[in-house]
């Protein structure tokens, strides 16, 4: 049976799927939604917008609804190709004309699909001159990604020369979501990449750092309004790692 691709790397992912629906949620990683043969329609901050491509920033709400082909990209908030499409505002429509390199990748990542290609097209999205991100904050969250997620906000700002309550809201203001979210969406991430097929998901939410299963589910259902089982029974997944092991 054929499985469509989820392209995994840190910092963000790509899917290209037959079609999506989905109700309003809010995630931590901004979001770029296309529609590869027909406008899509998507619910942003409680307006519809239909279009070829449309653009979420981080923790905002928003559903899509495409009856065909789609490519969905989620950029971390504190990485590279996220910052380097230097958008503002809460999102809109995505111009592919006015971002040429990256519609150019994208359309050969559809015509045949491989780990190149989604490498190909990470770098299209990295190429310019990012948005700056302030030092601590980048330093903090390159601590919580390298598996030290559980370490708490009075830590996080000691370390970098902050009270508490300023490097929140330092963290806020930089990122556009707070803390204990982007901690939450580590773990979702580390839940993907831990995904396997017939991985029950008590074992899959207790490898990923969740309490139970309860907790995973909920923190899934509130981040993306879906369970690795509703996708898996849509259509099967074939996730791909494009970081080295």
């Amino acid at each position: 049976m054929h499985r469509s691709p989820l392209y995994l790397w840190e910092g963000g992912w790509c899917m290209l799927a037959p079609h999506l629906h989905n109700r309003p949620h809010r995630h931590v990683a901004a979001s770029l939604l296309v529609g590869l043969t027909a406008p899509i329609r998507v619910q942003l901050a409680g307006h519809g917008l239909t279009a070829e491509a449309v653009w979420a920033a981080p923790d905002v709400e928003q559903a899509l609804s495409s009856d065909g082909p789609v490519a969905v990209l989620h950029l971390d908030p504190d990485h590279r190709a996220w910052r380097a499409l230097r958008l503002q505002g809460p999102g809109g429509e995505f111009s592919l004309a006015a971002h040429g390199e990256v519609a150019a990748a994208l359309n050969a990542l559809v015509a045949a699909p491989s780990a190149a290609g989604a490498l190909a097209l990470r770098a299209a999205l990295e190429a310019g001159e990012p948005r700056p991100l302030d030092e601590r904050i980048r330093a903090a969250c390159l601590r919580l990604r390298r598996g030290d997620g559980e370490v708490g906000g009075a830590e996080l700002a000691a370390a970098v020369g902050l009270s508490e309550s300023r490097f929140r809201h330092l963290f806020r203001e930089e990122l556009g979501v707070n803390l204990k979210r982007f901690q939450l969406h580590l773990k979702c991430q580390r839940a993907l990449t831990l995904w396997r097929d017939g991985m029950s998901l008590t074992d899959l939410a207790l490898a990923a750092g969740f309490y139970d299963q309860p907790h995973l589910n909920r923190t899934l259902r509130a981040m993306f309004d879906t369970l690795p089982s509703r996708y898996a029974r849509a259509f099967p997944v074939r996730v791909e790692h494009l970081d080295p092991a």
